[in-house]
């Protein structure tokens, strides 16, 4: 699920959280392999999520002890694996982890593990070699929460950030001379499984960049984000320069952000930041985004939500439609609730 997918997650931890309190925080872990169940535990041994880039610092989310396997019981592992690769044999494997780890979690015996790779809580009902087919029955955090018998209503992502984080991004914008007010857009998309299905046309985000430049002369436009496949003047050149974790603090920092559906979309979530959001046919932004925490501009074509995987028979319409001039008065709505006399 990417980057997305573990902020996504993060709303389901903190509904928990909400729920059951601090005395009965979940468990971030992987599905267990079979050594690991005859081992009588209900999480995967040589896997976890301490260092994850989103997970990591959140006090919402507690984690297991990782410690390297024995050889004989890699191998075990190994030829376990390859017997429930096919899809159904894998899911009824999680469906038997899932209840044996809910029983024992209802009768005090152990923390909830939430098994953040498991297909059963994806909020993708089927996989194709050429589209995705999403689930029904609310937002994706939701499709995933109700399997725990929780509600999440107004989906919100979280991170955490230690003082020495907030420290290092005030000093690496010192290092570009940018100072507040200034804006973050990122401009490219990740390709790996949507192709540019979600990007719009880089001739509109330069005609954005260069009238919001004209307008807010004394207001910096800071470009990040990491394959520099899109490459705009007019702006401070950071794609690249930053970690995900420092670009989520930069844009904590920004006056307003604007993107497109992925991962950054997810953190202006986690930072609370203003955003104004592109939003294509993948998926709906009721279904994937934060339409109550963000400027969502979406005209929720006839075939949408698609779902394809990098293929469309309609002029990517989707996005096409979207015009320079209404992202830009959006912007300017958000830009000048923060930054009052710039102009």
């Amino acid at each position: 699920m990417g980057l997305g997918g573990n902020l996504i997650w993060t709303t389901v931890f903190n509904a928990h959280n909400k729920r059951f309190g601090t005395g009965d925080i979940a468990v971030a872990c992987d599905t267990p392999m079979l050594s690991d169940v005859l081992a009588g535990r209900l999480w995967r041994l040589d896997r976890d999520y301490r260092e994850d880039i989103v997970f990591k610092h959140n006090s919402n989310i507690a984690h297991v002890s990782k410690r390297n396997k024995y050889k004989v019981l890699e191998a075990l592992d190994i030829v376990f694996e390859k017997l429930i690769s096919i899809d159904q044999l894998r899911r009824r494997w999680e469906a038997f982890v899932f209840r044996m780890s809910e029983e024992g979690w209802r009768r005090g015996k152990h923390p909830r593990f939430m098994h953040i790779d498991m297909r059963i809580h994806s909020y993708a009902k089927a996989q194709t070699a050429s589209k995705t087919i999403w689930k029904e029955g609310g937002c994706a955090a939701h499709v995933i929460a109700r399997n725990f018998g929780l509600e999440v209503c107004k989906p919100r992502s979280f991170m955490n950030f230690l003082p020495s984080e907030e420290d290092e991004i005030i000093r690496l914008l010192d290092d570009y001379s940018i100072r507040s007010p200034f804006i973050v857009v990122e401009p490219d998309t990740n390709r790996d499984w949507f192709g540019d299905l979600r990007a719009w046309p880089a001739e509109r985000w330069q005609k954005l960049v260069d009238d919001l430049a004209e307008t807010y002369p004394d207001v910096s436009i800071v470009q990040t984000g990491v394959s520099g496949e899109v490459s705009l003047s007019n702006v401070v050149d950071m794609v690249g320069k930053t970690g995900f974790r420092q670009a989520c603090l930069m844009i904590k920092k920004a006056s307003l952000f604007i993107g497109t559906e992925g991962g950054l979309m997810h953190a202006a979530s986690a930072v609370d930041a203003p955003s104004v959001i592109l939003w294509g046919g993948i998926t709906l932004p009721e279904f994937a985004g934060y339409p109550h925490q963000h400027n969502v501009i979406c005209h929720y074509v006839d075939c949408a939500p698609c779902g394809n995987l990098g293929w469309c028979d309609n002029g990517h319409k989707c996005m096409n439609l979207i015009e320079p001039d209404a992202v830009y008065e959006a912007a300017s709505v958000l830009l000048e609730s923060k930054t009052a006399g710039v102009k």
